[in-house]
């Protein structure tokens, strides 16, 4: 061997162990830069997603039966979660059969999809109201109750959702099958179901659990 290419071919060699490195490493820089640098403003979800994600409450609230119920007892389920006061108006029905109409599109996995409503005063509730959704969890429980773990301000990804926060009962808030708050909808007055009803088919499309 010539000692003069030797050197050559120990530069070549680390040469392409560099571009070996650089090959591996640059999608590993760019998606750190992307996370902490260059977050996007908004995404193709209609819903907002919640980040960090809030845990579901592990208080005993009570049903309008008077009986104890938990979120835990929707473990393992997608929950569509409601606030609603007990005089339930227009806006509040029509949101209520979104949630019921985005459900049974999924024909036989409607079952990984539960809904819960809790009210947030101590009045009655129409006897219709109850009929027309004889599959939804009504529960009681204050407004005070809630807001700590239906995030309204805070976990907001970018400016996606920032000018529409309102109240805890003015969104449909989704809870995933691990018991975590992750994405809140927009105001229900504004709900577009067809979106809605696309973006509880993606979560359901992209988890195997539920």
């Amino acid at each position: 061997m010539n000692a003069a290419s030797a050197p050559a071919k120990l530069n070549k060699g680390r040469v392409t162990i560099l571009l070996v490195f650089l090959t591996c490493a640059l999608p590993i820089v760019a998606a750190f830069y992307l996370y902490f640098f260059n977050k996007p403003e908004g995404t193709n979800n209609y819903g907002t997603i919640l980040d960090p994600q809030v845990d579901v409450s592990t208080a005993v609230f009570k049903n309008i039966n008077g009986d104890d119920f938990t979120m835990q007892q929707v473990a393992d389920k997608w929950v569509l979660i409601q606030v609603i006061n007990s005089d339930c108006d227009e806006v509040c029905q029509n949101t209520m059969y979104f949630q019921r109409q985005a459900r049974a599109s999924k024909g036989k996995e409607q079952g990984r999809i539960e809904r819960v409503v809790f009210v947030t005063d101590d009045g009655p509730l129409e006897t219709l109201l109850l009929r027309q959704f004889p599959d939804v969890h009504f529960v009681r429980a204050s407004e005070d109750q809630l807001k700590s773990w239906l995030p309204l301000e805070q976990g907001i990804v970018g400016n996606k959702g920032s000018a529409d926060i309102g109240t805890v009962r003015d969104h449909v808030f989704v809870a995933d099958p691990l018991g975590h708050v992750m994405m809140r909808f927009p105001p229900n007055n504004t709900l577009q179901f067809d979106k809605f009803r696309k973006d509880v088919s993606r979560l359901l499309w992209a988890s195997n659990i539920g």
